[in-house]
């Protein structure tokens, strides 16, 4: 994992001092690395001591570890002529087209890189063992909830996407064992989300998360988690595109997983929905 995705998975857990001087490195690779220990504490309006913290956070040896980690990145960076950017007033077409590119390729390659397979082995032996799922996600996780809940539809699945709270509270009245429940939320902080997993908890639903890196509220209440890479976004979101992307690369890599781990008996199953759905729309084009 390069040292810039370190940092960005570090800042949910740091002290505001510390998160200073970290968004300060993220946003100027290019100085710190000239920089000393005093003057990047001046620049980040912090300190030399909480400088020092932060390096050790990182499990660095020392802040010259830490320019060396950065300036390898910039040249692995500058090899590719790729960075995070977003739109601007009146940009060109060309421009914004490969600015999404370049998006998409970081939030992908910087996902799979990252993936846990612990957690996802994790998630593939409860999904195994459930015969229904309620997925839930709001916003652009909602989104994320629907590609989980029309994948493993698939395979035979009774699944539920959910993206409103009091539609999904009822569903978790009563509690059966062989349905799990899977949360969606990019910074896992999200109240809905989070009183979902309280309520299902409770009732002791099987439970999986997906959530970018970092400490999250999420956390405390399913011990299944997966984590996809801290998204590069903008302020404003404008279409939360790097933590969708991250978030549909996490799922196919559950659901290939899935489906690998129990091959000829899951390709039967989606060969046998492929069909059924095929013989439909024949049947229906004969109709017209």
């Amino acid at each position: 994992m390069g040292i810039e995705n370190e940092i960005l998975n570090s800042l949910p857990r740091l002290s505001k001092s510390k998160r200073k001087v970290a968004e300060y490195i993220l946003q100027n690779p290019n100085k710190v690395i000239k920089m000393k220990i005093a003057q990047l504490a001046q620049a980040a309006d912090s300190s030399s001591a909480t400088v020092v913290r932060l390096v050790k956070d990182l499990e660095l040896e020392s802040f010259t570890a830490l320019k060396i980690e950065l300036s390898a990145s910039l040249s692995k960076r500058s090899l590719g002529n790729k960075s995070y950017g977003d739109i601007s007033a009146n940009e060109a077409l060309d421009s914004i087209k490969q600015k999404l590119l370049a998006n998409a390729q970081r939030s992908i390659s910087e996902t799979v890189e990252q993936i846990d397979e612990k957690e996802i082995k994790e998630a593939v032996k409860l999904l195994n063992k459930c015969k229904q799922m309620i997925i839930f996600g709001v916003g652009a996780s909602g989104l994320v909830a629907e590609n989980i809940a029309q994948k493993w539809s698939r395979l035979g699945y009774l699944t539920i996407a959910e993206n409103n709270l009091n539609s999904l509270l009822p569903k978790l009245v009563g509690n059966q064992a062989d349905t799990l429940v899977w949360l969606v939320s990019n910074s896992g902080e999200s109240p809905e989300v989070v009183n979902a997993a309280i309520h299902a908890s409770e009732r002791n639903f099987p439970l999986v998360s997906l959530t970018r890196r970092g400490d999250s509220l999420l956390d405390n209440y399913v011990k299944t988690g997966i984590h996809t890479a801290f998204p590069r976004e903008s302020k404003y979101r404008i279409a939360a595109t790097s933590s969708l992307l991250a978030q549909f690369t996490a799922v196919d890599i559950v659901f290939y997983y899935f489906v690998s781990q129990n091959f000829s008996f899951n390709v039967k199953l989606l060969s046998k929905s492929y069909d059924i759905v095929a013989k439909y729309k024949k049947e229906l084009n004969y109709r017209k």
